[in-house]
């Protein structure tokens, strides 16, 4: 009986610590403030310290649509053209094979360099995408341009991605200057005519 009576004065003896202040913060501490929204706000970072404010420097830093430039559509070949009329500096198709499945052509008319092969980039809206890209000479050897071919694919899709956005696409080949494109309704019409079947 005795036993109880003595371990009770003992257990409050070692739960009176657990009522005081046990944890290493100041008095004088100061919490954030409350319009302090991830870090958005930190400075002196010679990058930025968030994906938005990533994002946000990234498409600032593209320069705008080449020229003025905008896109066309032409419903009957499923086709989005940007350029001037009748010399687009890139195009996308949705082709209709006879036998077999739809298939994206990416055209970028600049004159190809010897070698023939090379990656198109399209960068934009966040995303970033990559497709093989072969030199198509014009007959008689004067000039031609860059083509791709995609099948409706994963590529596809993350090519896709890249217009899905409000932002502008920058389309490159390796060696060869840029072409910065607004995601328009065109080629995002195009891509899904391919991609939905």
């Amino acid at each position: 009986m005795l036993k109880p009576f003595i371990l009770a004065p003992l257990l409050a003896m070692l739960a009176l610590p657990a009522c005081g202040k046990t944890d290493p913060v100041d008095d004088d501490a100061v919490g954030p403030a409350d319009g302090l929204i991830g870090d958005a706000s930190a400075t002196g970072l010679a990058t930025p310290a968030n994906a938005a404010t990533s994002e946000a420097l990234m498409q600032a830093a593209l320069p705008p649509a080449a020229g003025g430039l905008t896109w066309a559509y032409r419903a009957a070949d499923r086709i989005a053209l940007f350029g001037p009329p009748g010399t687009p500096a890139f195009s996308i198709q949705c082709q209709v094979q006879r036998e077999g499945p739809k298939e994206l052509l990416f055209v970028r008319s600049i004159s190809p360099s010897a070698g023939g092969k090379g990656t198109l980039s399209f960068t934009g809206n966040g995303e970033i995408a990559s497709v093989p890209i072969s030199a198509v000479a014009n007959p008689g050897g004067l000039g031609g341009d860059w083509r791709a071919v995609v099948s409706p694919n994963d590529i596809a899709r993350d090519v896709a991605e890249t217009f899905a956005g409000p932002g502008p696409v920058e389309v490159s080949i390796s060696g060869y200057p840029p072409l910065v494109v607004p995601s328009g309704g065109e080629p995002r019409r195009v891509l899904a005519e391919c991609l939905n079947g």
